[in-house]
């Protein structure tokens, strides 16, 4: 069943089925125009079916979204803007797959045209450089630009901002590379979600809603206190945990657990901007030298001190080896031991990220523990793939025991130079939305570390409850429908750009997600980074005629039999220009 629709050229009625048009037809005036079904064309640009060539033709597209019972608010608005798109001609489908499955066909494939992805808020990505570089620049279409987006002045730009010394140019070139996004991107970004997360604030304070990221986050972990008799805190995920693994991030879970098992040299503070952790300073002695003493004094659970040495090697890990973190370490040519306390980091460049992309990142290792495990146990090529019994770090909590289907536990690190004020910390892995909300409102849960459910049944939950408090964050991850710019038609500009048009995001975010988020312009800086999103972006219309617009003047043709849109006749092939 095809959703395409035409009126042919007797003329319309012009209802758009919501559309708020103010455009004019491009390319023509009223005398040379052709009613299309809510929009209008040149009459040159309406032709028979016998001038068209087969290369022209547009197949099915197919968007591809987790199942409406894993997703239903991603899969009703990717039904909802399959139809839309349609209107101008275009066959259209939905396919749905599982997250294992939609993975590996987009992120590890080559044949897909559209599918609805997500991309959630970690504490790195409160600096733009990393969505802006990975997923945009062209060196990185085989990890997160699996669009294949290639565009010579995005790269140019968004490498000058990694390099820049001061503040104010490197925000304006992030804003400069939001705006060629936005003009000639891959994606359409749809909203920047509102994470919810609720706690028995009866029992616990000291709760930081970080900007950009919520509530679950190091700096909450860090802080909360019992202000009762409560010695351990409770929360609950409900999905598993894949690895307990310094070099590896599978998902947010293990993130959590990260953060507490192995103290960084830096985290973020409440404003969302890198500060010292174990280290006592950053101090640049040129634009391409990084000093960082660390605190002295400092050890292992194990008892053993941490030094410079384990800095060094731990860092000397990810660029020796292809893990999760190697990207950040990139531009590192040689990092020195300057004393038992200090290291000394030289890049090939001034590499301004690099305190939040890296020193926020990479987990502190006992060399001493890791150089017996890599010369004498490791059955497997890489580290980021060897599993410890007992994951050892040095931060604020210490490993006891995972159960990967039920609960991981950790338990205070009394000699940490930041000691949290409770005992231990139950991470319980409750895959029922109904049985989380039960246990948070009878006491056995404390937090719920995230809630994929209702998020107006959670509002009405806490609210029924004085125990309980709920914050709501928007975040710097976003919701986004990218296309496959190696696949016709979507290697055109104007082609995305009219796909741009077809989102009525006021109807997707307020009524299909009730309002649970902000509406995006199209860039991938979430505006909870209020120095580094460029407010000045001006919104994409939706509009038919808009869309229409955009196709005309990239040269589309419509059939004069069936109103089927048909590719430019001189601009069929991925290795033509993206315009005639």
């Amino acid at each position: 069943m095809t959703l395409a629709s035409f009126a042919g050229c007797a003329g319309g009625d012009g209802d758009d089925g919501g559309d708020t048009d103010t455009q004019t037809v491009a390319g023509g005036g009223d005398s040379d125009t052709v009613d299309m079904d809510g929009f209008q064309v040149p009459s040159e640009n309406v032709v028979p079916q016998s001038e068209l060539d087969d290369a022209q033709a547009i197949p099915e597209l197919t968007l591809i979204v987790n199942p409406p019972d894993a997703q239903p608010d991603d899969h009703e608005t990717s039904m909802f803007v399959t139809e839309e798109i349609a209107k101008l001609g275009i066959d259209t489908t939905v396919e749905t797959m599982t997250w294992p499955s939609q993975s590996s066909t987009v992120w590890d494939g080559e044949d897909w045209d559209m599918t609805f992805w997500q991309m959630v808020g970690r504490p790195s990505r409160l600096d733009p450089d990393e969505f802006s570089v990975q997923m945009g620049h062209s060196d990185f279409q085989q990890g997160y630009n699996y669009y294949f987006w290639e565009d010579e002045e995005y790269d140019e730009k968004v490498m000058a901002q990694r390099e820049e010394l001061d503040q104010d140019t490197r925000e304006q070139l992030i804003k400069e590379c939001q705006q060629i996004f936005h003009d000639r991107g891959p994606s359409t970004f749809l909203m920047y979600p509102q994470k919810t997360i609720p706690w028995n604030s009866d029992r616990w304070e000291g709760v930081v809603e970080l900007n950009g990221m919520g509530a679950v986050n190091m700096l909450t972990f860090a802080n909360m206190e019992p202000t009762g008799d409560r010695t351990e805190l409770n929360i609950a995920y409900d999905q598993q945990l894949q690895a307990l693994n310094p070099f590896d991030q599978s998902g947010e879970i293990d993130m959590i657990q990260h953060r507490m098992i192995w103290d960084r040299l830096a985290w973020p503070n409440e404003s969302a901007l890198p500060e010292p952790r174990l280290a006592e300073e950053f101090n640049w002695k040129d634009d391409t030298t990084l000093e960082v003493p660390i605190k002295q004094g400092h050890t292992f659970h194990d008892g053993e001190p941490v030094t410079a040495e384990d800095v060094k090697y731990s860092y000397n890990i990810h660029r020796d080896y292809s893990t999760y973190f190697s990207g950040p370490v990139e531009p590192v040519n040689e990092i020195t031991v300057v004393d038992d306390h200090t290291v000394e980091f030289s890049f090939d460049y001034h590499f301004a990220p690099f305190p939040m992309a890296a020193m926020g990142r990479i987990a502190i290792i006992p060399k001493h523990k890791w150089t017996d495990i890599i010369e004498n146990r490791m059955d497997v090529d890489n580290p980021m793939l060897y599993q410890e019994d007992e994951p050892l770090g040095s931060g604020p909590m210490e490993f006891v025991h995972w159960n990967s289907s039920e609960e991981v536990r950790l338990e205070r690190f009394d000699d940490h130079f930041d000691p949290i004020a409770y005992e231990a910390r139950n991470s319980r892995i409750i895959p029922s939305v109904q049985t989380m909300l039960t246990q948070l409102e009878n006491g056995t849960l404390d937090m719920l570390a995230n809630y994929r459910g209702d998020k107006n049944v959670l509002r009405e939950r806490v609210d029924q409850n004085d125990s309980l408090t709920m914050a709501a964050t928007t975040t710097v991850g976003f919701k986004q429908i990218s296309y496959n710019n190696d696949r016709p038609p979507f290697h055109i500009d104007g082609f995305r750009r009219a796909m741009n048009h077809r989102f009525d995001k006021e109807t997707i975010v307020n009524d299909i997600y009730s309002g649970w988020g902000s509406i995006a312009p199209n860039t991938l800086v979430s505006s909870a980074l209020e120095n580094w999103h460029n407010d000045e972006l001006e919104r994409y219309e939706f509009s038919l005629q808009a869309a229409a617009n955009e196709l005309i003047e990239a040269g589309f043709v419509w059939d004069e039999s069936d109103g089927m849109l048909y590719m430019p006749a001189d601009n069929t092939e991925i290795d033509g220009d993206d315009e005639p």
